[in-house]
């Protein structure tokens, strides 16, 4: 990238080591650089076209948010779902569209092509919503498995071409080699001026060279190379470097294979474990419900499925009968919880079970028939539903 001697966003040194007087005066050109940017990013333009077509993106993320939160507190899964995955979409869309590119001049950032983040986007916000069409036909644990699957494995090879660009370049630069003279550092926090890491500023930098091609001198520094501790080479000291030719600015020192290499194994271990995930798809499914966890408290999306041999692992035999009845009352009697059905029946219920059940309360009661002891089962309507072949008594239609 093209070393700017006038550019603020880092601080140019000669030291290959930074010393506390230094440190402390690279904190203060952060914190200046970070009220630049802040008063940048949200003060007013000259235009009010300029000022109204800034602020758009910042009052359509606030709107975005705002539905989130309602959406959340109405426990509306779907319309969240709907919402957060159509922003992936809707900024894959705007990254994909022509329009001005501006100078990729910063330090810590690497030329991906724009279609790649722009398509990591669009597959991102796909594997949210499609999930989200699909689960009331195909199941919940299903679909959203697939969408959490699409995730590992997107991400995956995201990483992985991120990688292969990064290599591709170095290679190609390598067979373009030029003499380079370091003439010192650019320095940051951090690289994003964060701060500090355990009460303790962190210091970043990367070598600047300049270096002669075709005729003229240039100066530049690596890209997504920085570093902490000591940096190398020392200042006039003369290393060959590598170029893109269609880019003079563009130059490499340090290979990092380690991090490469690095990269890639995550990129591995991700799209592996998106290909376990898609291979247990078909064993999923929502026989043991499917709830969601809301800023307005749990939601059900799918009940919990019982059946005949649930009953009979149950209560010991398949000769019962099963009602859809109402709790009418919940009280202690003679040291012992009951509840009174609008069936006219009254059931005894366990001490640690008398906060599941209130006034109101819909259940499958369970009874065998038989001449000997009655036994009883009780399934929660509002998170189980019946799926075998007895008759429900009293079921809604």
């Amino acid at each position: 990238m093209r070393f700017d001697e006038d550019l603020k966003y880092y601080y140019f040194s000669e030291n290959s080591r930074t010393d506390d007087e230094e440190r402390s005066i690279i904190y203060e050109h952060s914190k200046d650089i970070l009220k630049g940017y802040l008063k940048r990013t949200f003060g007013p333009e000259e235009t009010t076209g300029a000022t109204i077509k800034k602020y758009a993106p910042i009052v359509v993320f606030l709107v975005v948010v705002v539905l989130l939160i309602i959406f959340s507190l109405n426990k509306m899964v779907a319309p969240l779902l709907y919402t957060f995955g159509g922003v992936f979409v809707v900024a894959g869309i705007l990254l994909a569209l022509p329009g001005k590119q501006t100078d990729d001049e910063m330090p810590n950032t690497s030329k991906i092509p724009r279609g790649v983040g722009s398509a990591m986007a669009i597959l991102v916000g796909l594997a949210v919503i499609i999930p989200t069409i699909l689960a009331p036909k195909y199941g919940y644990a299903k679909c959203f498995l697939a969408g959490g699957a699409t995730w590992f494995a997107a991400g995956g090879l995201f990483m992985i071409v991120y990688t292969i660009i990064g290599m591709a370049r170095f290679s190609r630069a390598k067979r373009n080699p030029v003499q380079g003279r370091c003439i010192g550092y650019i320095k940051m926090l951090e690289g994003d001026n964060s701060g500090s890491t355990h009460g303790r500023m962190y210091v970043v930098g990367a070598p600047v060279f300049e270096y002669t091609k075709n005729g003229t001198t240039y100066r530049a520094f690596q890209e997504d190379n920085l570093r902490t501790g000591r940096l190398t080479p020392e200042v006039g000291e003369t290393v060959i470097l590598g170029t893109l030719p269609e880019d003079p600015y563009a130059v490499f020192y340090h290979q990092n294979t380690g991090a490469k290499i690095f990269a890639f194994v995550l990129s591995v271990i991700a799209i592996a474990a998106g290909i376990f995930l898609f291979c247990m798809i078909p064993k999923i499914t929502d026989s043991n419900g499917f709830k969601v966890n809301t800023m307005g408290g749990n939601t059900t999306l799918a009940k919990a499925q019982f059946d005949d041999k649930d009953i009979q692992s149950k209560l010991g035999t398949d000769d019962f009968t099963i009602s859809y009845v109402t709790v009418k009352a919940v009280y202690e009697e003679d040291g012992k919880w009951r509840v009174d059905l609008d069936d006219g029946t009254t059931k005894t219920i366990a001490d640690d079970a008398k906060d599941a059940y209130y006034e109101g309360l819909s259940i499958y009661l369970v009874i065998t028939n038989g001449d000997g002891e009655k036994r009883s089962a009780a399934y929660i309507a509002d998170d189980f539903e019946y799926t075998g072949s007895h008759t429900v008594v009293g079921l809604p239609k």
